[in-house]
């Protein structure tokens, strides 16, 4: 298993991750570890269909999913839609060696800390968890954006 990529995105798969990531990464499957998605067929078939041709997809439940990941072969591309559940990953024994930061909607009890980027206090906890542990987490729409780094945002 190799990860190739992690990415907080909470539309998941989408335009962006299909047209212009997905080109620029070199990845054979899409892991997306997400408890509603994992526990709804329809949710699965959506994002089924989302996925490019030639890639394979995989969803997980948040339980077992650095278990899961880490007994996979192919080089994968992993969405969630939170840092916190990455944290959870890094926790349960997957190696992240950076954290691409797409969108995190606003909803009460968050601030935005960059556009299209809003946190609850959890999530910035998480951040700075990932941080201190040596993992760079930085924002950065598109791959032909430039990046902002988290710590210089929180």
């Amino acid at each position: 298993m190799a990860v190739a990529f992690c990415r907080v995105e909470e539309r998941l798969i989408h335009g962006q991750i299909t047209c212009a990531w997905a080109k620029s990464i070199d990845f054979d499957a899409f892991v997306v570890v997400d408890d509603a998605a994992a526990g709804d067929e329809m949710m699965r078939e959506l994002l089924e269909i989302s996925v490019p041709n030639r890639k394979k997809l995989y969803v997980f439940a948040e339980k077992n999913a650095a278990q899961e990941i880490n007994a996979l072969t192919e080089r994968l591309f992993v969405l969630a839609k939170s840092p916190v559940t990455f944290l959870k990953l890094y926790q349960n024994g997957l190696a992240i060696k950076k954290l691409n930061i797409g969108s995190i909607h606003f909803k009460p009890g968050k601030r935005e800390i960059y556009k299209t980027v809003c946190v609850s206090e959890e999530e910035a906890a998480a951040l700075k968890k990932l941080m201190e542990a040596g993992i760079p987490c930085e924002i950065q729409k598109l791959p032909t954006e430039s990046k902002y780094d988290v710590k210089n945002l929180l």
